[in-house]
């Protein structure tokens, strides 16, 4: 959350899938762009997710931009991690 909230184009919403997929681990993130932002920036916005996750978590993610107001609003606890390993 603290790594999202700094980005420009970056809506404040975002989940964590983490599964496997023949059989090594997948860590997909998922973060709404903001209502301003176009999708012709997704691709260079994904980047620069992708690079600050990698160099602060040690972790690569695979980064998926979603429309504003498609994922759940976190309203009091809203379940932002899924683990389906």
């Amino acid at each position: 959350d603290h790594l999202l909230s700094r980005l420009p184009g970056v809506g404040s919403e975002y989940q964590v899938l983490l599964n496997q997929f023949e059989g090594k681990e997948k860590f997909t993130l998922r973060v709404e762009r903001a209502h301003t932002a176009e999708i012709t920036g997704d691709l260079q916005t994904a980047g620069t997710i992708k690079s600050l996750i990698k160099h602060k978590v040690f972790v690569t993610p695979e980064v998926e931009l979603v429309d504003y107001g498609s994922l759940p609003r976190s309203e009091r606890k809203t379940k932002r991690v899924t683990d389906v390993r």
